[in-house]
């Protein structure tokens, strides 16, 4: 099924709906110029400003496959066409992977946390994203589908700025995340220029799990300081086997902030950037370590 559409009154668009993954990789692969679109809150705006052009746009709105949010085999699994509201209400997601909740909380205004989706936020690769670092520090995978599925790590899935390992024909159909053990807490700070609307000018997102009264297990991954969301992998290590502490949460403040690469443009330059790091790191750090404290 399609229907013509007129993108800016330089191309004829016409918009398919597939009625399920194995239609919409079909069209992928017959179609010249082809995109996936989603919620449309990236895609759209960016071909208004001529920044992508497609002759084809597929939507994902009537699979139903995409959607839903449960829990199976140890795992949340969210559909790749949950909204941010969605997420940020869900009680599987808020007693588990708070983080997330935060995250897709902190995106723009109620009506683009209405229509954005978790596959769209993660497959468009921005690097000012709010949802892969959470996902990164939860250690989620994506799966994809091209009529058959594969997984593949989130923290493997970014290759660069607006790029991932996902091929041309296939569709990112769901994220699962491990449940994580007991006494596990976690938490996305991020900064913007404005309270709505804005994108990140620095993402950071920690999760810690304890065993006894020390950290068994850390990640810290930071985002929008980058091409790609980095796991900062001093700062995760130095806390492991370590008691929770003000003294050592700044001292992973600071790894943080050597492992980020950031660049200057219109939202912030490069050394603002490197220096909201060990702040916001220190904050998520707190938050996930109070929330730890509260499961007990």
């Amino acid at each position: 099924m399609s229907d013509s559409k007129g993108s800016t009154g330089l191309l004829d668009i016409k918009l398919h709906k597939p009625q399920s993954i194995e239609e919409a990789v079909k069209l992928l692969g017959d179609l010249e110029d082809a995109k996936l679109v989603a919620g449309g809150t990236d895609l759209l705006v960016d071909i208004k400003q001529g920044l992508i052009t497609a002759k084809n746009l597929i939507s994902l709105q009537n699979i139903q496959s995409l959607r839903g949010i449960w829990e199976e085999t140890g795992k949340i699994w969210i559909g790749a066409m949950m909204t941010p509201k969605e997420i940020q209400t869900d009680s599987l997601i808020n007693q588990h992977v708070p983080s997330l909740s935060d995250a897709a909380r902190s995106i723009a205004a109620t009506q683009i946390r209405s229509m954005a989706t978790i596959g769209g936020n993660v497959a468009s690769a921005v690097p000012s994203a709010d949802m892969p670092p959470p996902l990164i520090a939860a250690e989620a995978s994506g799966v994809l589908d091209c009529g058959t599925s594969r997984e593949i790590s989130l923290a493997e899935f970014f290759t660069g700025a607006r790029e991932t390992i996902c091929g041309a024909a296939e569709v990112l159909a769901s994220v699962w995340i491990p449940i994580p053990p007991p006494r596990t807490g976690s938490s996305y700070q991020k900064l913007a220029l404005r309270e709505a609307n804005a994108l990140a000018v620095v993402g950071v997102a920690s999760q810690i799990s304890l065993s006894g009264d020390k950290i068994a297990k850390a990640n810290i991954v930071l985002g929008a300081v980058a091409p790609t969301p980095i796991l900062a992998l001093k700062a995760s290590e130095s806390l492991r086997g370590q008691r929770p502490s003000e003294s050592l949460f700044e001292e992973a403040a600071y790894l943080a902030k050597q492992a980020a690469k950031p660049i200057s443009d219109i939202r912030a330059s490069a050394w603002y950037r490197k220096e909201l790091i060990p702040i916001l790191t220190r904050r998520s750090l707190d938050v996930a370590w109070v929330r730890v404290r509260e499961q007990s």
